[in-house]
């Protein structure tokens, strides 16, 4: 049948027509089939939110990464201009505290004006 309404009137004519026994038969399995459908959305919503979590997780986790080396970098960055603190007070020249530090000529030229301003 090609007519939803008519499809839906005939359905409607076989549940009237039908016996008490067979009516609740009906109602019975249609709500089966409901709890059936309800359940198995539930279970992809579910796991949609599961993936969701694990995707969050996998951010949360990239991030510390990325966070622990930024740390790490800074904590170098200063270990290396104590260095170069150290260096200068010993009297040692900008060329070679540059070349035994790692650090830019800028940087260690930086250093020694604030060195110099205490």
């Amino acid at each position: 049948m090609k007519d939803e309404t008519l499809y839906e009137a005939f359905n409607h004519w076989e549940e009237l027509s039908s016996t008490k026994e067979q009516r609740i038969a009906y109602e019975e399995r249609s709500k089966e089939l409901m709890d059936q459908e309800a359940a198995e959305r539930e279970y992809e919503l579910r796991e949609q939110a599961l993936k969701l979590r694990e995707q969050e997780l996998k951010l949360r986790e990239q991030e510390l990464e990325l966070r622990k080396k930024e740390a790490a970098a800074r904590g170098e960055e200063k270990a290396n201009e104590a260095t170069v603190r150290r260096f200068l007070a010993m009297g040692m020249d900008v060329e070679t505290v540059t070349k035994g530090s790692g650090l830019d000529v800028k940087r260690v030229i930086e250093i020694q004006r604030e060195m110099n301003k205490r």
